[in-house]
């Protein structure tokens, strides 16, 4: 029997050109990636090398030995768990409170038609229309009023403000993917509206969901404007205490290199968990049913 006659039906053998394409567009792709993870990747052998070796001429990309003295220094003479902690907490907060509210808001800009509604999107969408360093002195002033400033939940709140439109937008993406019929069925059979959110949306939002809450959760993690002005020494972000390693007349570039490398493992450890939900989330919302 002939090879042709073994291929399925439909398929076709690939050109030469076609095949350099696909080589072409792999080296591309591979290069890209390197691009992209080099900065992450050096940071990482930075925060490993000797002293000795840190500011050599040439660099290397590998350093002769490597040694934890960064990393013991940067927690020695620092307090970076309590940073790591502070994150942890307003992360974390941030982001399950974002995605929660974004849900219901998402829900009802996309299923319910109320006066306001458009003028509401617009808004919506001009938040990111604005640096946030013009929203710092109002949002200072407000938290003040209430005696808010250096305290944890002023952080979160301030990280609400970045991270509640785009959380919104994206719900709103995913619930309109969902078939409204769903919902009328469990109205007919007795539900509200806010039952039948809960009782059958809700459920199918787990993509969205996740990547609600990946994107939130890296706004916050990472941000430094808000939580530099918000927080005092009890209360400081990881990126507010990595700067305490410079000063005036010197820079502890190995210890930032150390924190620097451990800030992205909890990013890392969380797009591992969601990246199944992540990868469905990018596309959800551009097709729709």
């Amino acid at each position: 029997m002939s090879g042709a006659a073994l291929r399925p039906a439909g398929s076709r053998r690939r050109t030469p050109g076609q095949i350099v394409g696909s080589v072409l567009g792999a080296l591309a792709t591979l290069a890209l990636v390197l691009f992209a993870i080099f900065p992450q990747l050096w940071m990482l052998i930075s925060s490993l090398r000797p002293a000795t070796e840190l500011f050599i001429s040439p660099p290397t990309l590998f350093p002769s030995s490597f040694t934890l003295d960064w990393y013991i220094e940067a927690f020695a003479g620092s307090n970076a768990v309590r940073w790591f902690a502070n994150s942890l907490i307003v992360a974390v907060a941030t982001s399950l409170i974002s995605s929660a509210v974004g849900a219901l808001a998402g829900y009802a800009l996309a299923r319910f038609v109320y006066p306001g509604r458009k003028l509401f999107m617009v808004l919506l969408t001009s938040a990111y229309l604005f640096p946030a360093i013009l929203l710092l002195m109002p949002l200072y002033l407000m938290l003040a009023n209430y005696r808010l400033v250096g305290t944890l939940p002023a952080i979160v709140l301030a990280h609400l403000v970045i991270t509640l439109p785009l959380s919104t937008w994206l719900m709103k993406s995913f619930i309109e993917g969902i078939p409204r019929e769903l919902e009328e069925a469990a109205l007919v059979d007795g539900c509200g509206p806010f039952g039948a959110f809960m009782r059958v949306t809700f459920p199918l939002l787990r993509t969205g969901l996740a990547t609600t809450l990946l994107f939130s959760f890296i706004l916050s993690w990472d941000e430094y404007l808000f939580a530099s002005t918000l927080s005092n020494g009890s209360t400081a972000t990881v990126p507010v205490g990595i700067q305490t390693f410079i000063s005036s007349f010197d820079v502890r570039w190995g210890a930032i290199m150390a924190l620097g490398s451990l800030v992205t493992i909890p990013v890392v450890v969380l797009f591992v968990f969601l990246q199944r939900y992540f990868e469905k989330g990018i596309t959800a919302g551009g097709v729709k049913g």
